[in-house]
């Protein structure tokens, strides 16, 4: 879908309130609740970026695989994104907020934390020309929308998509490790899956769900530095926790998993964990 026609459709079937134009800034976890979920408004962000001559597709896997995950630990709401086709060198980025306070405290907060000074910002910026932002006021209907475009213009099997669905993959695994969702697992997980665990125990597929379906005791479970590896149809990630043991203090970790695609889906197959 066009830039372009996404902005009319907005345009034509929401209420509208528009509140900037040129943006002259340089600014560029667990994930939030969406917002619109239960049928409030949002204030939708969006931003066209003009990017360098070839540099689309690494800014678009630079952005799955470092910028993503960043800005849902943030609990930014990121509603869609992804390469225009009016032509090689374009990007958009929808972000929702609750208000046009919100949107500037969140903003402010996310660019100026270590996690991004220090971590993709560099050459993120690196490969953008300029951008244009603008915000407007939409419904709910309007947002989820918005939302369901993103299960069309990332269907074609490409690396970039690939990485996407694995990093979205690997946090869902996550959140059903905190959740004890058995039922989750049971999607994620290949029949031969195996789990070397902190303890140093050896796991088979039904061991594994066993455990997941007691009570989890660690709290604040986050996954940080989540580094995805593809390599044809198998693909590594990586990646350090932290976390709070049950008596209060902060603990950390580190996990790597082994994902296989088998009939067109990944599916884990294995998963090592180390604990301190």
């Amino acid at each position: 879908m066009r830039l372009t026609t996404v902005l009319f459709a907005i345009f034509m079937a929401a209420p509208l309130g528009l509140v900037s134009g040129q943006d002259v800034a340089t600014k560029t976890s667990g994930q939030a609740r969406p917002i619109g979920a239960e049928g409030d408004g949002a204030l939708l962000e969006i931003r066209s970026y003009n990017l360098k001559p070839g540099e689309r597709d690494r800014f678009h896997e630079r952005f799955v695989r470092d910028s993503l995950p960043l800005l849902h630990r943030w609990k930014v709401d990121v509603v869609a994104y992804g390469p225009s086709p009016q032509d090689n060198d374009t990007w958009y980025l929808m972000r929702a907020f609750t208000s046009l306070e919100a949107r500037n405290r969140d903003e402010d907060a996310f660019y100026a934390s270590p996690e991004w000074r220090d971590g993709p910002r560099e050459a993120v910026l690196a490969a953008i020309e300029n951008y244009t932002t603008i915000l407007i006021r939409v419904d709910h209907h309007t947002l989820e929308g918005l939302r369901r475009t993103m299960t069309t213009t990332t269907s074609t099997p490409t690396v970039a998509s690939d990485l996407e669905m694995l990093t979205r993959l690997n946090a869902d695994y996550i959140d059903a490790v905190r959740t004890s969702n058995v039922t989750r697992f049971e999607q994620l997980l290949a029949r031969d899956f195996l789990c070397t665990t902190a303890d140093g125990s050896f796991l088979d597929r039904a061991q594994f769900l066993e455990a997941t379906a007691r009570p989890f005791t660690l709290r604040n479970l986050e996954a940080h530095d989540v580094n995805v590896r593809i390599f044809g149809d198998t693909a590594i990630v990586h990646a350090r926790t932290t976390f709070t043991l049950p008596g209060g203090t902060p603990g950390s970790g580190r996990y790597t998993d082994v994902w296989a695609k088998r009939d067109g889906q990944w599916q884990a197959v294995a998963a090592h964990v180390t604990r301190k």
